[in-house]
């Protein structure tokens, strides 16, 4: 018996719904790194877009999208791999030969991405922490839970004390006018190629800038694996009472934008002490993971109401497309910004990125409903799977009458 990839009546409806709306906020996120040099410009010690309603328009992002998505969508891929492994067992098939193709083609796909079209590719993190996961996921799930919980904590206080560290020892105070100027001259470097740049010198500056994003690859790592692990244990435990959700909201609520409000209260002291980088650094690890879980029980509390069904439905067509849509993102977005598109890199600030990602991502949501109706899963999906199980899959919908 071959295993084969989930089939419609198969899939859970709020798990779709879901990584919809992470790949939404994904995008909000990647705009400001698709329009302009945002490491170098988050990296000053002051702010770069000055205008208020840019300013505020950064701080809504940390806030509401910053480190909130990325995490939500490693909560959905640890879920799948549960999924994935209890499908196998049903079958009797060995579960670790599939999951392990599976992985390197995420891989190839990761690495096609930097190489092609953008340096903040994840896939590869993905492909990686999804070995990891090869350790864990047979682990009974409140050990996953319990495992999940120290990983993220001990890992936010680590990444938070070393900030702390940077910033009262005065390294941070002292070497700020040079570190400011050469942000300043990585920024102008970064808008001179990738607005005029030919393809292969914007193909060299994405390795370089691929490389300094990934210096601490296994801090990275670190960071993705327990939502990984919530997302194995929520699998594994599958039925949430709404009383149930209710706690683990307001515990969320707490602890989420409880975390992520601290470099809001700080923004004032950037660049002048430890407060803003040090609350930041917390807001982003442990705020960000709690965020994220805070959203999914409200989207499953709002969905398991009956509200905003049609929205969400919306949302649900993207997410059974999400491989495919968030490589199309980058297609789109760099045509738009590199110098062999409309060359705009650098042209516009964060409001602006907000309001090119609403419309890109209606576009998506409008694209992946008509193919939907057309085809069982998205273009690279179908790739993804083909090239995992070893089999063409089926993709056309009319094909089911002729099985």
């Amino acid at each position: 018996m071959n295993l084969t990839p989930v089939r419609d009546n198969e899939r859970i409806q709020s798990l779709d719904i879901m990584r919809g709306i992470a790949i939404f906020g994904i995008l909000l996120v990647n705009m400001k790194s698709f329009s302009g040099p945002d490491t170098p410009i988050r990296a000053l010690s002051y702010e770069y877009f000055k205008e208020p309603y840019h300013v505020w328009t950064n701080v809504l992002l940390e806030f509401f999208v910053q480190g909130n998505f990325i995490t939500m969508f490693s909560f959905l891929f640890g879920f799948g791999i549960i999924l994935m492994a209890e499908r196998a067992a049903e079958k009797g098939r060995n579960f670790a030969p599939v999951f392990l193709r599976r992985q390197f083609v995420l891989l190839i796909f990761g690495i096609l991405h930097v190489l092609l079209f953008w340096y903040g590719d994840i896939l590869i993190m993905y492909a990686a922490v999804g070995l990891l996961m090869l350790v864990f996921y047979r682990l009974p799930r409140n050990v996953l839970l319990i495992t999940g919980m120290v990983l993220i904590t001990a890992y936010s206080l680590f990444m938070s004390a070393l900030t702390y560290s940077y910033w009262t020892s005065g390294t941070a105070l002292a070497y700020k006018s040079a570190q400011n100027g050469l942000h300043l001259q990585e920024i102008q470097q970064s808008i001179e190629i990738y607005s005029e740049g030919s393809f292969v010198e914007i193909m060299q500056e994405r390795m370089r800038e691929w490389t300094d994003l990934n210096r601490y690859f296994l801090f990275f790592i670190a960071g993705l694996l327990p939502m990984f692990l919530f997302g194995a244990y929520a699998a594994k435990k599958r039925t949430f009472t709404n009383k149930g959700l209710w706690r683990l909201w307001l515990l969320t609520l707490i602890l989420g934008p409880g975390s992520k409000i601290l470099p809001v209260i700080f923004f004032p002291y950037k660049g002048e002490d430890w407060r803003y980088d040090t609350a930041m650094s917390w807001g982003y690890e442990f705020g960000g993971a709690m965020m994220s879980i805070f959203y999914i029980c409200s989207i499953v509390l709002l969905y398991r109401g009956g509200k905003f069904k049609r929205l969400f439905n919306s949302f649900q067509y993207t997410g059974r497309m999400a491989f495919t849509n968030y490589l199309t993102q980058s297609i789109i977005a760099t045509t738009i910004f590199y110098s062999y598109g409309f060359g705009l890199y650098g042209e516009y600030g964060p409001l602006t990125g907000v309001v090119i990602a609403a419309a890109i991502f209606t576009l998506q949501v409008l694209f992946s409903k008509w193919w939907l109706e057309r085809f069982y899963m998205g273009p690279l999906e179908w790739i993804w799977r083909t090239l995992t199980y070893g089999k063409k899959q089926r993709l056309k919908r009319e094909e089911a009458s002729n099985g």
